[in-house]
C-alpha cells in the first residue's frame, strides 16, 4: 500500500512539471484507447465515466479550456463508438441524446475540478503569504531557509540572511493611526522587494520586522546590498514624511549551519544590537567556522 501510494505521488510529480501540450496529449491517447476498449464492450454497458480520467488529468494538471476540449473529444468518441451496426435503438435521436447527457456530465465534472483547483491555489497562497503586504509570512520563509541551506552546503556557497525592523514604528501608528502604519509596511515591503533580486528571498515575520535570506551572496556583495536597501527605505519614508528609520542586523555564512532556528536567532540579535547603538545601523557579521552553529 506504501509502495503504491509513494508511486501515484511519483506520478503526479511527473505530470505536474510537463508542459500543457505534453498532458493534453497524454490525455487525447486515453481518450482513443478507453473509446477502443467501448467499442469491444457490447453497448449495454455503459463505460462513458472512464473518460473522467483523462478528462480530470487534463483539467488538473492543463487548464479549464484544455479539458473542455477533451470533455468534447471524450464525448464525440463515445457517440462513435457506439453508432454500431448491429445495435438498433428505439429512435434515431437517442444516442445525441445520450451525447449531450454525457457531455455535460463531463463538462460539470471540468468545472468542478477547476473549481477545486482555484481554491487550493488560492488556499495554498494564503498559508504561505503575509495578508497585509503581500511577501512570503514566516513559515513559509523557515521552509525557504531549509532549502536554501541544503544548496548552500552541497554547492559550497555563501548565503547571508538579514533582519530588519523599522525604527519608532510604534509612535507612528499612535500619532497617525493604524491605517498610515499598514500603509507604511507595504511601501517598505514593496520598495525592499524591488531593491532584490529575484532568487533573494523577504518575508514579513511579524509586525514591523522582516527578513531577508540572500542567496549565493558572500559578504561584501551582501554589504553593498544592504546598504543600498537602507538608504532607499529611508528615502521612501521621508517621501511620506514619516520619522521612521531601520535597524539591520545581518550574518554571512561561509558555511551555514543545519539550524534555520539558530541562523535566524543570530539576525534577530544582531538587529537588536543595532537597535540598543542607536537605531538606523547596519550591524553585520561574518561567520566562517561551521563549529561555532553546531
Amino acid at each position: 500500500m506504501l509502495q503504491l501510494s509513494r508511486g501515484n505521488m511519483n506520478l503526479i510529480k511527473i505530470l505536474e512539471i510537463q508542459p500543457k501540450w505534453c498532458v493534453v496529449s497524454l490525455s487525447a491517447v486515453l481518450t482513443g484507447l478507453i473509446g477502443w476498449l467501448d467499442y469491444q464492450i457490447p453497448p449495454e454497458i455503459l463505460i462513458a465515466i472512464f473518460y473522467l480520467i483523462p478528462i480530470g488529468i487534463t483539467t488538473w494538471f492543463s487548464d479549464k479550456c484544455s479539458g473542455i476540449l477533451i470533455s468534447l473529444i471524450s464525448a464525440i468518441t463515445n457517440l462513435l463508438v457506439n453508432q454500431r451496426p448491429n445495435f438498433h435503438y428505439l429512435h434515431p435521436v437517442v444516442p445525441y441524446w445520450n451525447t449531450i447527457v454525457v457531455l455535460v456530465f463531463f463538462l460539470f465534472t471540468n468545472y468542478l475540478l477547476s473549481q477545486q483547483k482555484i481554491t487550493l491555489k488560492n488556499l495554498e497562497r494564503l498559508a504561505r503569504t503575509d495578508a497585509l503586504t503581500g511577501l512570503h509570512n514566516r513559515s513559509f520563509f523557515l521552509e525557504l531557509v531549509n532549502i536554501e541551506i541544503y544548496k548552500s552546503l552541497r554547492h559550497k556557497e555563501p548565503l547571508t540572511i538579514a533582519y530588519f525592523d523599522v525604527d519608532n514604528f510604534k509612535y507612528v501608528n499612535d500619532q497617525f493611526g493604524h491605517t498610515v502604519g499598514d500603509h507604511l509596511l507595504c511601501l517598505v515591503a514593496e520598495n525592499a522587494k524591488n531593491n532584490l533580486r529575484k532568487i533573494d528571498i523577504i518575508a514579513r515575520i511579524g509586525g514591523d520586522e522582516f527578513a531577508i535570506l540572500l542567496p549565493r551572496t558572500g559578504y561584501d556583495a551582501s554589504e553593498i546590498v544592504l546598504q543600498r536597501l537602507q538608504r532607499t527605505l529611508s528615502s521612501a519614508m521621508q517621501e511620506q514624511h514619516w520619522p521612521v528609520t531601520f535597524s539591520i542586523g545581518a550574518i554571512t555564512f561561509i558555511k551555514p549551519p543545519s539550524s534555520v532556528t539558530e541562523m535566524i536567532e543570530r539576525a534577530d540579535n544582531l538587529m537588536y544590537s543595532a537597535k540598543k547603538k542607536g537605531k538606523n545601523l547596519l550591524h553585520h557579521e561574518l561567520s566562517t567556522n561551521l563549529v561555532e552553529e553546531s
